[in-house]
């Protein structure tokens, strides 16, 4: 059940993918849609799994690992103003394989992710700089198990969420070919879906070779400019639900319990509510409520016996209905382009219910936009900048505020 939550917000991710490569193909004088430049790419990583937790730090998983990767996309054609107003994005889907020097430990996983990458410097027609970001999921790894491998408390499932953040340096060989250098972070969790998840984080440099399959440069239509229109700054205000499912330790002080984890799913349901300043074509950025439900709030567990049929059972009971609710207030900050953007989220509870969880917390997640204001997402919250909560996916609408130039227009005409 854990895994199917997993799959169908990244089946949502890779079809929105397919969404926007469609949206940066841009149209001549006549209306008719130009080719839009597609590319392959292999790329090689090798480097460190970060000791981010006692699993890695005992040296029984050995950390170093080396990684291979096989992408497809589409880059933005440069004929359109758009283009430029958002670095030059692109997008694509590619799969991922891992290689820990210990498999015994960890496994050899494979990922499938959707990517979106832009420009951030160019120095020259020869050479960029670039960012690009990864999200999918993850699987084939050898997981938690209190008999066949008790000790790896680092992930608690076989299928994890997969996120990557890299940047480097993109040198032009020729007009059909690039080299690619840099570094990446590498992160694989589930989210708390299922425990132990003190998670992999992986930190490395790489190399990439990219094939450009339409390598003929886009000219911008007669007459038509590529600069960006000047921006009519104005508020947006979000408003969002989520669901999610999480497991939490539990006190085993005198409940005869042999472990801390149980093995059960709390629900989780949260609204916020945003609002955000638009001053840029590339991010928007403001406060956000956040007002969170969580089952796993003051649960308790135990193990007895009984009466009837002198049997031993686990038992869990859930926490008083007030202490499942939490609020907090958070800075939001988004990346924004033509139907995805990617956000981050730095919050503190004001109303704490769930004191298994810091009241310091962080969001990150990818957004979609499905209709001109209906929108999906997916990401994961955090706390303590390492633990996390849960993944979660949502769904929301956004209400597009007036620029102060229309506004301004309007109380003109209605003022004597």
């Amino acid at each position: 059940m854990a895994q199917r939550r997993y799959l169908l917000p990244l089946a949502a991710l890779l079809f929105a993918a397919a969404l926007s490569a469609n949206d940066i193909a841009g149209k001549d004088s006549t209306g008719i849609k130009k080719k839009t430049p597609r590319f392959m790419a292999v790329n090689a990583m090798g480097g460190v799994v970060i000791p981010t937790n006692d699993y890695i730090k005992s040296g029984k998983a050995f950390p170093a690992y080396g990684s291979v990767a096989i992408k497809a996309g589409v880059r933005s054609s440069g004929n359109r103003w758009e283009d430029h107003a958002y670095g030059m994005p692109y997008y694509g889907i590619g799969l991922y394989a891992a290689r820990f020097y210990n498999k015994k430990a960890l496994g050899n996983p494979i990922s499938a992710f959707a990517f979106q990458g832009g420009n951030i410097k160019t120095f020259s027609r020869e050479l960029s700089l670039e960012y690009e970001l990864n999200l999918g999921m993850s699987f084939n790894w050898k997981p938690y198990d209190v008999f066949d491998n008790p000790d790896n408390i680092a992930l608690g499932s076989s299928v994890n969420a997969h996120v990557g953040a890299n940047v480097y340096l993109r040198k032009r060989l020729s007009d059909s070919w690039y080299l690619h250098a840099g570094v990446g972070l590498t992160h694989f969790s589930n989210g708390a879906q299922r425990l132990p998840n003190k998670g992999i984080n992986l930190f490395a440099p790489f190399v990439e070779l990219a094939y450009n399959i339409d390598p003929l440069p886009m000219s911008p239509a007669p007459g038509r400019s590529l600069s960006p229109p000047p921006l009519e700054k104005r508020i947006d205000y979000d408003i969002m639900f989520t669901s999610s499912t999480r497991q939490v330790r539990v006190d085993t002080a005198g409940t005869q319990l042999p472990s801390r984890m149980i093995d059960r799913n709390f629900k989780v349901f949260g609204l916020s509510y945003a609002t955000l300043f638009v001053n840029s074509y590339k991010y928007r950025w403001g406060p956000s409520i956040e007002l969170v439900y969580d089952e796993s709030s003051g649960v308790r567990a135990w193990r007895e016996q009984h009466p009837v049929d002198g049997k031993f059972y686990d038992r869990v009971k859930l926490g008083s209905v007030y202490r499942r609710f939490s609020a907090g207030l958070s800075v939001k900050g988004e990346l924004t382009f033509q139907r995805v953007s990617f956000f981050a989220n730095l919050g503190y509870n004001l109303l704490h219910g769930n004191t298994y969880d810091y009241r310091l917390y962080q969001i990150i997640g990818a957004r979609v936009y499905l209709k001109d204001r209906i929108f999906a997402t997916f990401g994961i919250r955090a706390s303590h900048f390492s633990k996390a909560q849960y993944l979660y996916w949502s769904v929301g609408y956004t209400i597009k505020g007036q620029s102060a130039t229309k506004k301004g227009k309007y109380i003109n005409r209605i003022l004597p």
